[in-house]
């Protein structure tokens, strides 16, 4: 008795409409007479007909190029080390017009055998390029190229800052061992301070100027403040409180600028 084979189904794929040839079991005098087998190549077109299409390539999005410039700029190497810029314009001129020469220096009259020539188009760069590269200049072979287009530093934005106008005062008659922070202490009551710096000798050990200067930020809280606190006691001392303008005509310090400095804050509470 014959046995039917299963259909040979594949996922994704319909059944094939040819009938595959069953195989039977008969005395070896009959011949079977079943339906013409599927054949391969029926198989193949059947599976291809019936296949998911494939998604058409896209076609690749153009790429954005930016625009150069004709080039103009060459770049001589193995130059003699004594070649002047003067020597070197003529040399190029013979195939063009010459815009701009450059030597790499290493000292004031020695380059670094490395020039730059700018011509005035790129047809006489190229001239320039084809007749002096790998030529001979004073026993020595140059290699002249295209230079390398220059990097454009992106323009960092400007800010304009407002710089706050400040009324400086000056404090003088200062015992040693004041600092910034007794300073602070003292105009703490005072509106309108900015800062409060003592000024000291670059000396070593550091000592005191015996003065210092306080700002503030308008002129009325600096009048303000030179009216309170001019004449009082800090540390034992009266302390003189005035306009730095008016300190200077009165009585110019006999300590010379650079013999003195400000004190960092760091130092402040020392």
């Amino acid at each position: 008795m014959a046995l039917p084979l299963a259909r040979l189904v594949l996922p994704g794929f319909p059944a094939c409409q040819c009938q595959p040839r069953p195989h039977l079991r008969f005395p070896k005098r009959h011949v079977s007479s079943a339906a013409p087998a599927c054949s391969r190549a029926a198989f193949a077109a059947c599976a291809a007909a019936s296949a998911p299409a494939a998604p058409a390539p896209q076609a690749p999005e153009a790429e954005t190029v930016e625009q150069v410039g004709p080039r103009t700029r060459l770049v001589a190497q193995n130059i003699p080390w004594d070649s002047k810029a003067d020597e070197m314009r003529a040399l190029f001129e013979n195939h063009g017009s010459v815009v701009d020469v450059q030597l790499s220096m290493y000292s004031a009259s020695k380059n670094r055998g490395l020039a730059f020539v700018t011509m005035g188009s790129e047809e006489d760069a190229l001239a320039a390029l084809t007749h002096l590269n790998s030529t001979i200049l004073n026993d020595r072979k140059i290699k002249v190229d295209f230079a390398r287009p220059r990097k454009k530093q992106p323009k960092q934005p400007v800010v304009v800052s407002d710089p706050m106008e400040k009324y400086i005062v000056f404090i003088g008659n200062l015992t040693w061992r004041v600092r910034n922070r007794h300073l602070r202490e003292l105009f703490a009551s005072a509106p309108g301070v900015v800062s409060a710096e003592v000024i000291f000798h670059t000396t070593t050990p550091r000592r005191s100027a015996g003065y210092a200067f306080v700002s503030f930020s308008s002129k009325e809280t600096a009048e303000a403040a030179i009216s309170a606190f001019n004449g009082k006691i800090l540390m034992g001392r009266p302390i003189n409180v005035m306009f730095k303008d008016e300190n200077g005509k009165k009585n110019e310090s006999p300590v010379p600028k650079e013999e003195v400095e400000v004190e960092s804050s760091d130092q402040s509470d020392s």
